[in-house]
């Protein structure tokens, strides 16, 4: 997923990847401030730059790289974004609490990258507040290229949406899809009531993949895993592209029989997960 074209035509440009070093270094400063040095760099080629933006810290990191690109008078062809923080609040929920959306797109909008991948920007609000953006529908794009296309274990899938908001980004082209519901209190946010609506579709004796872009908890599909069982299927999995929470990765491996993550929000391929837990890699 990694692999991007220049909107600079004739130039393969130099890559400077946040997540892994490359291109940079990062260290700490001993009140906890982060410090990123650039490697030398062509000041002739384009940069592309690759990110997670899953707190402070990494927004500053990304700053600091952007600073020293544009204090050279260099191109910054693509900024690559596995993971961006505050895409959930993208909207003004009160009037004595920040637009964070916003917050942070006026960062990544500093940068002044020629173009924005954000792997699963979770609405368009992302989209619509950053400059020249586009969002990777990684969840998708893994469910074709490693489920569905090579289908070694001969499934037989029934789609599962986890709400009628998923429709719109991820209804399956040709395959058979439930949709789901789920009841919050209103002034808690505590889920109190799940809801599967299969109407004609046989769910008995399919393998049922619940399809989202995102894994915090794991309360919603936690929830909806015996509610889905009742449909009898064969198997019930899991594909979510974000995972944020070990814990949330531990619940919802206990209640399905496969989960499927990406390492966008961590490298949770380093980490010690259940062994139904597969981690697809959108940072190589």
């Amino acid at each position: 997923m990694q692999s991007i074209s220049s909107p600079v035509v004739g130039f393969n440009p130099q890559v400077i990847n946040l997540t892994n070093q490359t291109g940079c270094k990062i260290t700490t400063f001993p009140d906890g401030e982060k410090h990123v040095t650039v490697d030398d760099l062509n000041r002739k080629i384009p940069v592309s730059i690759y990110c997670r933006i899953t707190c402070a810290d990494d927004l500053f990191c990304l700053m600091q790289v952007a600073d020293v690109l544009k204090r050279q008078e260099m191109i910054i062809d693509h900024l690559f974004i596995g993971y961006m923080m505050s895409m959930r609040c993208d909207r003004l929920f009160d009037i004595n609490r920040p637009f964070s959306l916003k917050l942070v797109a006026d960062i990544i909008n500093s940068v002044g990258a020629l173009q924005v991948g954000i792997v699963e920007p979770h609405s368009t609000a992302s989209l619509l507040k950053i400059k020249s953006s586009i969002g990777v529908m990684a969840t998708m794009e893994y469910f074709y290229k490693e489920i569905i296309r090579p289908n070694e274990n001969n499934l037989d899938i029934v789609a599962v949406l986890p709400d009628s908001g998923a429709i719109s980004r991820y209804k399956p082209n040709g395959l058979p899809y439930i949709v789901c519901g789920k009841e919050r209190d209103p002034e808690t946010g505590k889920l109190l009531s799940f809801t599967v609506d299969a109407g004609e579709t046989e769910c008995k004796d399919k393998d049922l993949f619940v399809l989202d872009d995102l894994c915090d908890g794991g309360g919603t599909f936690v929830g909806l895993a015996p509610k889905l069982r009742e449909l009898e299927p064969k198997s019930l999995s899991l594909l979510v592209t974000h995972a944020i929470q070990l814990e949330g990765i531990k619940k919802v491996a206990e209640a399905y029989d496969h989960v499927y993550i990406t390492n966008s929000y961590k490298a949770w391929e380093d980490e010690p997960l259940p062994e139904n837990v597969t981690v697809f890699k959108v940072f190589k």
